[in-house]
């Protein structure tokens, strides 16, 4: 059943293409247009290479990224061919792993989400058409 209050094309989901290289680092920024608010529903990052690799997203106040927000997630060596999730994915037993607890996270004008795959070692590097996920409600002002 459709929620009458939320217009179905106010709903996003942006999939991002990610290539991850021999022992780089890769950083995938979007930034929210001018014009818009985003409440943020979800976040999927892949890790699509040969060798584990730290996955991190946080939230900045500007596309500079001089003013850090919040982070939504870091977790250390996530395995080859592995996903994170927010918000849904436990925190229970994962090393380095903590989520932001809260479920509505509204996101103005400028701000940036940066989700970071760390160097991971010597690796033959990989393509995933959707290593990145971002899920959102876009509220125009």
């Amino acid at each position: 059943m459709t929620d009458p209050f939320v217009p179905l094309e106010r709903f996003k989901q942006e999939v991002t293409s990610i290539t991850l290289v021999n022992n780089t680092a890769k950083t995938q920024d979007i930034t929210v247009p001018q014009g818009e608010r985003w409440v943020l529903l979800g976040v999927k990052m892949a890790n699509g290479d040969d060798v584990t690799r730290d996955v991190s997203c946080m939230v900045y106040k500007e596309a500079a990224k001089t003013n850090l927000l919040k982070s939504l997630f870091y977790y250390a060596a996530v395995g080859a061919g592995s996903i994170r999730l927010w918000p849904s994915w436990p925190s229970g037993g994962t090393s380095g792993a903590f989520i932001y607890q809260t479920h509505l996270i509204v996101l103005d004008p400028g701000n940036t989400l940066s989700c970071i795959w760390a160097t991971g070692g010597a690796s033959t590097g990989a393509v995933d058409a959707d290593g990145l996920v971002v899920e959102y409600l876009k509220v125009e002002i």
